[in-house]
């Protein structure tokens, strides 16, 4: 069964329930693409990736979702909806071994993304 039919309180909830038994990873990616609140909301991404069951556990296939991303299944949306997906598919996945990362190296991974994303004071142009 796919998730088509869920509303997105019955998805959210039901994968919340579902990470609960999953690594920091995946609860990071399924509570980025909740909070985005766009791709839950996608019949293309629901029908590719959203799995539920009549019990109400929801879950997500990230190696469809990975492999409906590379064959441009998404394509259809802006730029940054679509970096968002790819940024959760690849947290879902643990592209980067995050998971395996030592308490040093995640505070600088986090570090540098925190300075990624902060507001870029006084940049003109391309130059800091």
């Amino acid at each position: 069964m796919t998730g088509r039919r869920l509303t997105m309180p019955q998805m959210a909830d039901g994968l919340r329930r579902w990470t609960r038994t999953h690594d920091a990873h995946v609860r990071a990616a399924v509570e980025l693409l909740i909070g985005h609140d766009v791709w839950l909301r996608r019949a293309e991404f629901r029908a590719a990736c959203v799995h539920a069951d009549r019990d109400g556990d929801v879950w997500l296939d990230w190696r469809a979702a990975r492999e409906a991303f590379d064959a441009g299944a998404f394509d259809r949306c802006s730029s940054t909806e679509r970096a968002v997906l790819d940024l959760a598919i690849a947290l879902g996945t643990d592209r980067y071994r995050l998971n395996a990362m030592g308490p040093a190296n995640c505070q600088l991974i986090a570090n540098a993304v925190a300075a990624a994303v902060a507001p870029q004071r006084g940049r003109t142009g391309g130059a800091w």
